[in-house]
């Protein structure tokens, strides 16, 4: 199986910690793991543009350098694992940025087949409240991508002084 792992921080902090054990739970021998830490893969933010709904996601200003690599990867993932601390009761905005490009990918737009037999992890941290919303924010993009199976985990930690 191939996973991916897609950091929504460069932070190796609690929220990947529990990223991580959620994969060493999940993995077995011959499972290929990729990791992706925003925002160093992928510091663009979404210029509302739209030309990658009327048009082609290939007319992204942000396509050659940085999306294409990541559309690759998400593809060819069996597994998809979003992990974010809350940030202002919200995913980091790292995380939003990479959410908003794939826009294009929601189901009333130009919904991508290989999503349908995807399934996908959002794993959320927080010293405070936000735990909801955040998971909300990335569920429901993949709910709109049309990922067929969608599981959350949401962790009270300490604060990081």
């Amino acid at each position: 199986m191939k996973i991916l792992m897609i950091n929504g921080t460069m932070r190796k902090g609690s929220t990947y910690q529990v990223g991580k054990l959620a994969i060493e739970e999940i993995m077995q021998e011959g499972d290929q793991l990729t990791e992706l830490f925003l925002p160093k893969d992928m510091p663009e933010f979404c210029r509302g543009c739209a030309a990658c709904i009327r048009e082609s996601e290939t007319r992204c200003l942000d396509y050659l350098m940085y999306m294409k690599r990541f559309t690759r990867m998400i593809d060819e993932a069996d597994l998809l694992i979003f992990t974010s601390p809350v940030y202002v009761m919200h995913v980091s905005g790292a995380m939003k940025a990479l959410l908003d490009h794939y826009g294009y990918r929601c189901m009333i737009h130009r919904p991508e087949a290989s999503m349908f037999g995807k399934q996908a992890i959002c794993i959320v941290t927080a010293a405070g409240g936000g735990i909801r919303s955040a998971l909300k924010d990335i569920k429901d993009s993949l709910l709109y991508w049309g990922v067929a199976r969608i599981y959350t985990l949401g962790v009270k930690v300490g604060t990081s002084g």
